[in-house]
């Protein structure tokens, strides 16, 4: 009877050690660093890519090396805003003025001339002003001032003064772009002071077919008293979040059913985070997570005061976002101890985010969907940051003094599927799949053979 005792408590003390390995995960590992001064940076959905932008320069690098594949370089320039496809093969940069575009980026080496560049559009295309979408083919931009531009057939399009497909003059100054995955949906943010300030969202359905000057949204929303900083949108285009930034109003907004909506004023689905500053957000693929950053951005000293005070600064999340309505509490806040949080990215399942604050000590942050800081990071400094579809790889980066001007690409050390694993070439596993299972298959073995150690002893009783 003893046996069969110490043989259970045994059993159970495998299981649970088991159950603590499979959980357990390694910390993040720092694959390479470059001491470039990173005005804009960009990661491949598939983490094997990095695009940087520097003052006077576009670099291109693999996930295994800070030594760059290619770089574009020589250029009386601000490359301050960057792009990059699902798979890496396509890039865009945004400049002074210009859009850059280089085809099958992977192949290239050396200081290779863009395959395409745009007309001169004046202005500056700024951080957050750039999108593309997963397969390369399109791409929209704004910043320069109150338009937003977009090319189709990006892929197959060569040479100089390339035209837009399509423009339109949205608001006094776009702050942010974003397209869905197949790029049929654009959603366009800026400010627009005509009748006091207020915050405009632009949606434009159909995207890809569209042709012409000022190319009407299909549909639009106007916040009063408000100013849009930053915009994200699912896969589908069907739900769209909106960070503001504003003197009164400011909040997180969301936008559910935006594949169907067509009123010039479309009102908000649910608004969170009242009455604070928010300098960035993003969104799970389905829509369903939402992240957002609050704080005052280095680089937008055009953001009016607000009722916002730095204990309401950190991180703040949304899960359920498709279901919520009216003035909705966030799931989670992280707290980052009166740092403004510069900007944040989250994964396409919605399992694993990252924030990144600054001034001293500058963190990285990475949570999970339940809010548990599963790492910090002081070390590493940045503004900017850019996930892989799974949460795999995060990239880092700042143009910033006096912390290092430098881009960084860390291996996170977790892992979730994507949703559109067919668009980067293959299925995603989980980080070490097999490692989290072995210890159950062990457990699974050990009971097996205690339960027979155990009936041949209690047969040899007999």
């Amino acid at each position: 009877m003893r046996s069969a005792s110490l043989f259970a408590v045994l059993a159970l003390t495998l299981l649970l050690a088991a159950s603590s390995a499979a959980y357990a995960q390694p910390p993040p590992t720092l694959l390479w660093k470059d001491p470039v001064d990173t005005l804009s940076i960009a990661l491949s959905a598939n983490g094997q890519y990095v695009v940087v932008g520097t003052f006077g320069a576009v670099r291109f690098y693999g996930r295994g090396s800070s030594t760059p594949l290619w770089e574009y370089g020589g250029q009386e320039d601000e490359f301050t805003s960057v792009a990059i496809s699902a798979d890496g093969s396509y890039v865009a940069a945004g400049g002074l003025g210009q859009i850059y575009f280089w085809a099958n980026a992977k192949s290239l080496t050396g200081n290779p001339s863009p395959t395409w560049t745009s007309a001169g559009h004046g202005g500056q295309f700024e951080h957050r002003c750039l999108a593309i979408s997963d397969d390369g083919n399109y791409v929209a931009a704004c910043g320069t001032g109150p338009n937003v531009f977009f090319w189709a057939g990006a892929a197959g399009k060569s040479g100089s003064n390339i035209a837009p497909t399509w423009d339109y003059w949205l608001a006094d100054q776009v702050e942010a772009i974003a397209v869905s995955d197949d790029g049929s949906h654009v959603a366009a943010v800026g400010t627009s002071s005509n009748a006091g300030v207020e915050g405009v969202l632009g949606y434009w359905n159909n995207a890809i077919s569209l042709t012409g000057h000022n190319q009407q949204p299909t549909w639009r929303a106007q916040v009063p008293n408000e100013q849009f900083v930053d915009v994200a949108i699912s896969d589908d285009g069907n739900y769209v979040a909106v960070a503001g930034a504003g003197s009164v109003f400011s909040t997180v907004y969301y936008w559910a059913g935006a594949t169907s909506r067509t009123s010039t004023s479309e009102p908000f689905t649910w608004a969170g985070g009242v009455d604070v500053i928010f300098s960035s957000v993003d969104i799970s693929c389905d829509g369903d997570s939402v992240i957002a950053g609050s704080g005052i951005p280095i680089d937008a000293a055009s953001v009016q005061g607000s009722l916002d005070s730095p204990s309401s600064w950190g991180v703040y999340f949304w899960g359920g976002a498709r279901g919520l309505t009216g003035n909705a509490a966030p799931s989670w806040f992280y707290d980052t101890l009166s740092k403004p949080v510069q900007d944040v990215a989250i994964n396409d399942a919605g399992t694993y985010m990252a924030a990144v604050d600054l001034p001293g000590p500058p963190t990285v942050y990475f949570f999970n969907r339940q809010g548990n800081l599963l790492w910090q990071d002081t070390t590493i400094s940045g503004d900017k940051l850019s996930i892989s579809c799974d949460g795999r790889t995060l990239a880092v980066g700042t143009p910033y003094t006096p912390v290092p001007d430098t881009a960084y690409l860390l291996d996170t050390g977790f892992s979730t599927p994507c949703c559109g694993v067919e668009a980067v070439g293959g299925a995603v596993m989980p980080v070490n799949g097999f490692a989290v299972l072995a210890p159950w298959l062990a457990v699974i073995g050990l009971v097996g053979c205690i339960g027979t150690v155990a009936f041949v002893t209690k047969k040899r009783r007999r």
